[in-house]
């Protein structure tokens, strides 16, 4: 599974209201801000030389909505800081229309809320990228994707986690 998570900001205040900014009202400027702020704050070893980093992806649902997918936007601007390429090797499958807010880890773990497939011939070392870690539940799912597609996922970095 998912061997280490590097979040170095609560998902409270500015880092909050930056997210927000970004998903909801297309400051996708913020993007490269919140790139930025993860190189500067995160340890070389987040990110391996020989890694590739998979954004989480969005629901098609919230696609639709914003036009744009914002961890895919995050992976891109931290990709161009780190010198890692981006790959896209994972799928998200809604279960439930309104997705997940409101559900809990264990909920969220048995894919009550989505389900996430990968392309077969995954990355071999993935570093999974996303906005912000709720309960985990979203990233364990993904590397369970990823190892189902004979991938290994090393870490995940998210821009901020829910204290």
């Amino acid at each position: 599974m998912l061997q280490q998570h590097w979040s170095p900001l609560e998902f409270e205040g500015p880092a909050r209201a930056i997210v927000h900014a970004l998903k909801f009202h297309c400051a996708t400027a913020l993007a490269a801000l919140m790139a930025q702020q993860l190189v500067d704050s995160l340890p070389p070893r987040a990110f391996p030389p020989d890694a590739v980093l998979v954004p989480v992806p969005s629901s098609r649902i919230g696609l639709r909505r914003r036009g744009f997918d914002h961890a895919d936007l995050l992976a891109v601007e931290l990709g161009r800081r780190v010198l890692l390429p981006v790959q896209r090797p994972l799928k998200r499958e809604t279960t439930l229309v309104r997705g997940q807010r409101g559900l809990g880890r264990g909920d969220r773990l048995a894919g009550r809320g989505f389900q996430v497939s990968a392309a077969r011939n995954s990355p071999a070392r993935v570093v999974l990228v996303d906005d912000v870690c709720t309960t985990g539940a979203t990233l364990e799912l993904c590397a369970q994707a990823l190892l189902a597609g004979d991938g290994e996922v090393v870490s995940a970095v998210t821009y901020c986690s829910v204290p």
